[in-house]
């Protein structure tokens, strides 16, 4: 693995064990494409529906098209949000002026648009989403749903494999938005058969797979996960089923939450336990995703067995990394002295551990970890140093995380999971739940619709997500100035 990929997991790593929402997501294995219907009427002041009056000129569509930004012209139909406001600004009414906003697509007259104002009194309007009788009946029924819980989601269950690709596309992201708590309250009303075939189904899009994964994981019986234990195996499967391999972190937690326990000996040993054996890193890194979510559900698998497998990864330098800061955010301190070997034993391949191991190290609250940070900045200060200015980084990020979190109860106490270093009790980590995610960079959390835009809780999230950003740059030069000459490391 080459080092820009190196330090992508490095932040990734980070990002997930500093900066994750604490509030588990309905779907813990996949990220919302975009804002759900439900957020953007939120935060737009007028919402209507507009009839496609004067398309802009054929002309102006064309690629080597000049001058301005081609327009047409559409007539409000319908006034979904902000009716004083379509009417202040004269779109309502006998004498109503036609809405003027760029189109890039041709589309015949009297097509339906949903459109989005905003700016009042003088809306600006957004560009024109094409929508069909049945959309139009599905964006009248948002507004009355309710804000969150069990009930929402059944609405949207309707709609995941919907023909209209639009529906299709909001539903799954109402689900990737919503809390676990949710979707685990709507099991009573899932249908296992139905969602086990879309998971074999190669037609269904991987990010939608890990939805139905997570869903059944949920709602499935001991036959189900019969039938996911042979996609994990992997053994012999039609052109059809191996593309079903393909949300395999989900698929994981899946068959471990119907099988229980007894679950994670299938999970070492395909995927965990690599001694002698050729496993793909991408089939490794979603077995560490899946743990990372059963980690968290404590009420599936014990955390104790979760920890056990993760631990198997200290048996090969190379992957070590990837779960040494879950050991520590868990309070594993077992693994001291296998860790101390690491650093001491680390090469070129692997060198790239130092860092999170004296973290780790820090983070102990046992003597003999403090004595080992001494033992070894002797023979790497330079590690040491980029693991304290990395570890003083993460603390500024957690501290505006441990202010969101305390928002509501104004107790002044550390949030939930603050970890105080042990001899460093100014520089608290805030360590929140870690859950899988297939591209943990890209895992942005959704907004709360129940409140409007601008309110406190989503500038929060927004300062919250700033202040990632400047982590990762300082991570990016950190390890670019500390970095040996690029070398080529194969897992």
């Amino acid at each position: 693995m080459n080092t820009v990929v190196r330090l992508c997991l490095m932040a990734a790593s980070i990002a997930l064990v500093v900066v994750m929402p604490s509030m588990a997501r309905a779907c813990p294995f996949c990220s919302a494409v975009s804002l759900t219907f439900a957020q953007e009427i939120a935060q737009s002041p007028a919402v209507v529906i507009a009839r496609l009056v004067e398309p802009p000129p054929p002309a102006s569509l064309g690629p080597g098209a000049d001058g301005p930004l081609p327009k047409g012209k559409l007539a409000v139909v319908e006034v979904l949000k902000g009716a004083d406001l379509v009417a202040d600004a004269g779109h309502a009414g006998a004498d109503a002026a036609l809405i003027e906003t760029i189109m890039l697509e041709e589309k015949p007259v009297g097509t339906l648009f949903l459109l989005m104002g905003i700016e009042p009194p003088n809306l600006v309007w957004s560009s024109p989403v094409r929508v069909s009788d049945r959309a139009i009946a599905y964006l009248r029924q948002l507004q009355g749903l309710p804000e969150q819980g069990p009930e929402r989601l059944a609405f949207f269950q309707d709609y995941l494999e919907d023909d209209d690709e639009t529906l299709a596309r909001d539903a799954y992201d109402e689900f990737a938005v919503a809390p676990y708590s949710d979707v685990r309250g709507l099991k009573d009303r899932m249908k296992p058969a139905e969602l086990l075939a879309w998971i074999e189904d190669p037609r269904v899009q991987a990010t939608r797979r890990r939805l139905y994964a997570t869903m059944l994981g949920v709602c499935g019986s001991p036959g189900d996960a019969k039938r996911i234990e042979v996609l994990l195996e992997g053994d012999n499967l039609s052109p059809d089923l191996a593309e079903a391999r393909s949300g395999l972190d989900a698929l994981i937690a899946c068959y471990v939450a119907l099988t229980g326990p007894k679950a994670l000996d299938l999970v070492d040993r395909l995927f965990l336990d690599r001694a002698g054996r050729d496993v793909p890193f991408t089939e490794t890194y979603a077995a560490v995703m899946a743990l990372r979510f059963l980690g968290e559900e404590s009420d599936l698998v014990p955390r104790d067995r979760v920890l056990k497998s993760l631990r198997l990864l200290l048996q090969e330098p190379k992957l070590a990394d990837l779960v040494i800061a879950d050991l520590a955010r868990w309070q594993d301190w077992s693994v001291i002295d296998r860790l101390v070997t690491l650093f001491k034993e680390a090469t070129a391949d692997n060198i790239f551990v130092r860092e999170p191991i004296v973290n780790y190290l820090r983070a102990c609250p046992l003597p003999e970890a403090k004595e080992a940070v001494v033992e070894l900045e002797q023979i790497d200060p330079e590690a040491v140093r980029r693991a304290a200015t990395l570890a003083g980084v993460a603390g500024v990020l957690s501290g505006a995380s441990a202010t969101t979190d305390d928002e509501d109860d104004n107790s002044g106490r550390l949030a939930p999971n603050t970890f105080v270093p042990a001899g460093d009790a100014g520089n608290s980590l805030v360590l929140p739940p870690v859950l899988g995610d297939e591209e943990a960079t890209d895992d942005v959390p959704g907004r709360d619709v129940s409140k409007p835009a601008g309110d406190a809780a989503t500038e929060s999230r927004r300062w919250k997500w700033l202040v990632w950003a400047a982590v990762v740059i300082a991570i990016g030069m950190v390890a670019r100035a500390a970095m040996r000459p690029t070398r080529s490391v194969e897992r």
